[in-house]
């Protein structure tokens, strides 16, 4: 009997993944393979909405609101050839063109996942895209209101949060972890 070997799944270029359909599925991809996430639970979708109310309304008081832009997925984000993720929430220097089609091409300041049931994925895998391409600050959001805030060169330094979440990317910006639980 032959051996069995398993087969390498086939790359897709980034132009056929640009070519895909529009969806509101979950679909990324890294180094030219394809990512398809299941869709996210109801408490993750209230977390996305929680997370983003609050980062609008620090945008909102802003002397200039227009020097950053708050945007969540599904929302393709190039961070390098073959990298294309959709963040659940992300922060943009700004001011933005809203009017650009394709996939965004400035790296967010600011990335944050709320954690799902495949923890490595969002801790290790997109820590690591998010890393290299330059972003400031990264954001692991667990569903009980605990927050890993990755930031440094390559997001390499991880503080633990619990209680109030600041950090020096968002002047001004505070959020009070015990908000999300509920």
């Amino acid at each position: 009997m032959a051996p069995m070997h398993a087969r390498r799944p086939a790359l897709v270029s980034e132009e056929d993944f640009l070519a895909l359909p529009e969806s509101t599925q979950g679909i990324e991809l890294i180094d030219g393979e394809v990512v398809l996430s299941p869709s996210p639970t109801i408490r993750h979708q209230h977390l996305i909405g929680l997370l983003r109310d609050a980062l609008r309304d620090w945008v909102r008081a802003l002397d200039d609101p227009s020097r950053f832009y708050v945007g969540i997925a599904p929302s393709d984000i190039r961070f390098a050839p073959r990298r294309i993720l959709q963040t659940d929430v992300f922060v943009m220097p700004g001011p933005v063109d809203l009017d650009v089609v394709g996939p965004w091409t400035t790296i967010p300041l600011l990335c944050v996942e709320v954690v799902s049931s495949d923890r490595v994925y969002d801790r290790v895998t997109k820590r690591a895209v998010y890393g290299d391409a330059g972003v400031a600050e990264y954001w692991c959001v667990e569903q009980g209101g605990f927050v890993e805030r990755y930031h440094g060169e390559r997001l390499l330094r991880c503080e633990e949060v619990d209680d109030v979440l600041r950090t020096p990317v968002l002047p001004g910006f505070e959020l009070h972890l015990g908000t999300l639980i509920g």
